[in-house]
C-alpha cells in the first residue's frame, strides 16, 4: 500500500496535491485516505501547507513551484497584489519577503513552510478587474496588474496620493514607469474599481499621466 501511494504521488503532474485530488486518485474510504496522508506527513513524504493542501517533498526538492501559485489555494478567493505584485512587475525596487494578496474575505495571515502569506480585504464587486492569469513554471498565477496593485494599496492602506510625485515618493516607483505604463489598465480601474475614493485618486493620476505623455510628443 505504501509503495503504491508513493508511486501515485510521483506520477502526479504537479509538485503539490490537495485532499480533493487524493480522494480522486486513491478511491478509498476517508479513514483509509487520512491514514495514508498522516503516515506520509510523518515520514516527510508530504509537507502540509494548510489543512488539505500538501507539497510532495521529492518533487519540490527538484523544483519548488512559484509560491504565488498557492495564494488562492491557501485562502480564497484571492490573488497576488499590493507590494508583491508591484515587485513582480518590476515597479518597486525592494524585494518583498511576504506574499501580499487581496481577498474578498476578511484579512488574514498564514505562516507556511514556504513563507508568510498576508491577505488584505478588498471589495468583492468586480473582484478580478485588472487581474491577470499567468502560466509560470507549469503553474497558474493570479496576479494584479501594476495599477490594480496600486489601487488595492490605496484602498487597504488608505493612501491619499494626489499626484504621480506622491506615488513616486511613497512607493519609490519611477515617475517614468507610471507615465509609460498601460493606460488602458488605469482607465478600466477608473471606471470599475468599487471604491469612489480610490476612483477619484486614479482619475487624478490618469489625468496627469495623459498630460505628461502629451509633453513628450
Amino acid at each position: 500500500m505504501k509503495k503504491r501511494f508513493e508511486n501515485l504521488l510521483q506520477e502526479w503532474p504537479e509538485g503539490f496535491i490537495q485532499d480533493i485530488d487524493l480522494a480522486m486518485i486513491l478511491k478509498r474510504t476517508d479513514d483509509a485516505r487520512h491514514a495514508l496522508v498522516k503516515r506520509a506527513l510523518k515520514s516527510g513524504q508530504l509537507i502540509r501547507l494548510k489543512r488539505g493542501l500538501y507539497l510532495i517533498k521529492q518533487k519540490v526538492e527538484q523544483a519548488l513551484p512559484n509560491e504565488f501559485i498557492f495564494a488562492p489555494l491557501i485562502y480564497g478567493p484571492s490573488f497576488v497584489s499590493l507590494e508583491s505584485a508591484l515587485s513582480y512587475h518590476g515597479w518597486i525596487p525592494e524585494a518583498v519577503y511576504t506574499t501580499t494578496c487581496a481577498t474578498a474575505k476578511r484579512a488574514k495571515q498564514f505562516e507556511t513552510p514556504i513563507g508568510m502569506f498576508s491577505y488584505e480585504r478588498v471589495p468583492s464587486l468586480d473582484f478580478y478587474t485588472g487581474v491577470n492569469r499567468v502560466v509560470e513554471n507549469g503553474g497558474v498565477i493570479l496576479i494584479a496588474s501594476p495599477w490594480r496593485a496600486l489601487a488595492d494599496l490605496m484602498y487597504t492602506r488608505r493612501k491619499k496620493w494626489n499626484s504621480l510625485d506622491d506615488v513616486q515618493s511613497d512607493m519609490r516607483i519611477e515617475k517614468e514607469t507610471l507615465v509609460e505604463s498601460n493606460k488602458s489598465h488605469l482607465k478600466e480601474l477608473v471606471k470599475r474599481y468599487p471604491s469612489s475614493r480610490v476612483r477619484t485618486i486614479l482619475r487624478k493620476l490618469l489625468k496627469e499621466v495623459k498630460s505628461e505623455k502629451r509633453k513628450k510628443q
